[in-house]
């Protein structure tokens, strides 16, 4: 399997996890000024919503969130920040159509999102809960999503429009380039070719869609080209199939952290058919598998520079032998914060809710920082929460790139 594969290949022992004190206190020491942010979020569809039914931010990763954007759309302007909502952005199963009983959660959970982003403009991608794990419905499911977010004004969109697989292409600055793909929507194509074209005449088949995914990673001209999308490539997480002794005699606690009952042997069930590949959302899945290989292979020496993702709940770095960088950024609902184990690749991980922040400077540096939110309050102690709510805690920094992307070609 290929994300193993590269894991064998990290460069350097890096540490796992990042104490306080060794956090740098600049992205790219000696860049020129920051010119551009742009936020990382993802699973972010199960925030706390407040009990009075208003559209106030109680949910402490996205009032944090809102809180650092407003800051630095005053300091760049608005058209300067932009905020990626990496996929499932609405448990459990979707926006259901308007005469169904969670439609109206459902918009209010979106609205959450659209409100954290503020000024800025808030770009939402599908994760495989917005297309309602896939089932019969899943389709009627995103474009309901696709319908609701077009309404929301000329700052908020879907990309690639709900359904289709993208890529799809948003320049910020001079130097960055965020492709955005959604993998399920491949295998939508392939399984309802008629159905697909309908609503995304532009994805004609599979194959044609992989190659315009090639040619923009090949062509990045002179920008720093980020790979967008719900599913990571590597992941530390348990959709990498990581187990340890504690899942194979306690598995509830993947569920319930605080049941401790041992099932020997029973128990072994369940991780080992995670780890064969049984759940088609995990890395170790046939399906999965296609998709990381495809990814890969579209890749360039140059491009891309950075995958950013969600679908684990956790809060990650890596980067393999050849200098590519994943981050995956998946704690945005603090309630479903899940662990991280040891990864070669990992130059960070850790099972804290919070987000990421691509910091763009005007030489063309790229930096990236990492956010922890304080968890919840219990419910009922909104107010509280609210006044209670601190900075978010940098827990790590990171210099992509040093510089505008090279003219050459070649190794990284």
């Amino acid at each position: 399997m290929l994300p193993a594969a590269v894991a064998l290949l990290a460069a350097g022992c890096a540490p796992f996890l990042v104490e306080p004190g060794e956090v740098p206190a600049s992205d790219c020491p000696g860049a020129e000024p920051v010119t551009h942010a742009v936020y990382l979020i993802g699973d972010a569809g199960a925030p706390r919503l407040a009990s009075d039914g208003s559209s106030r931010l109680v949910d402490p990763v996205l009032a944090s969130l809102a809180e650092q954007v407003e800051d630095s759309a005053e300091a760049l302007g608005p058209d300067a920040v932009a905020v990626l909502f990496l996929g499932d952005n609405l448990y459990p199963k979707g926006l259901v159509p308007p005469d169904q009983r969670d439609r109206r959660r459902g918009e209010r959970v979106l609205d959450a999102q659209i409100a954290a982003a503020g000024p800025a403009s808030a770009y939402f991608t599908a994760g495989n809960h917005d297309w309602n794990e896939g089932e019969e419905d899943g389709w009627s499911h995103i474009l309901e999503q696709r319908r609701y977010l077009a309404s929301k004004g000329p700052r908020v969109a879907m990309v690639p429009p709900g359904g289709c697989t993208g890529p799809e292409r948003v320049d910020v600055g001079e130097y960055l380039r965020l492709v955005f793909i959604d993998p399920i929507a491949f295998f939508h194509l392939e399984e309802q070719p008629a159905q697909h074209r309908e609503r995304c005449p532009a994805d004609r088949d599979s194959a044609e869609r992989h190659l315009a995914l090639s040619e923009e990673f090949d062509h990045p001209e002179g920008r720093h080209v980020v790979l967008a999308t719900h599913h990571p490539l590597i992941t530390a997480g348990p959709h990498g199939g990581h187990y340890t002794w504690k899942q194979h005699l306690f598995p509830l606690t993947d569920f319930v952290p605080w049941l401790w009952l041992p099932l020997p042997v029973v128990g072994s069930l369940y991780p080992l058919s995670r780890q064969l590949g049984v759940t088609e959302t995990d890395v170790t899945s046939r399906y999965y598998e296609d998709y990381v290989f495809a990814i890969y292979r579209a890749a360039t020496a140059r491009a891309p520079m950075l995958v950013a993702a969600g679908h684990e709940h956790s809060l990650q770095v890596h980067r393999d032998l050849l200098g590519m960088y994943y981050a995956v950024s998946g704690a945005g609902s603090a309630g479903k914060v899940n662990r991280v184990e040891a990864m070669p690749t990992a130059l960070m991980a850790e099972a804290r809710p919070g987000y990421m922040r691509l910091a763009l400077h005007a030489d063309g540096a790229l930096g990236l920082e990492v956010f922890a939110v304080e968890k919840e309050l219990p419910l009922g102690l909104e107010i509280l929460a609210t006044a209670a709510r601190t900075e978010p805690q940098p827990i790590y920094r990171a210099c992509l790139a040093e510089g505008p992307l090279p003219e050459r070609r070649g190794w990284r």
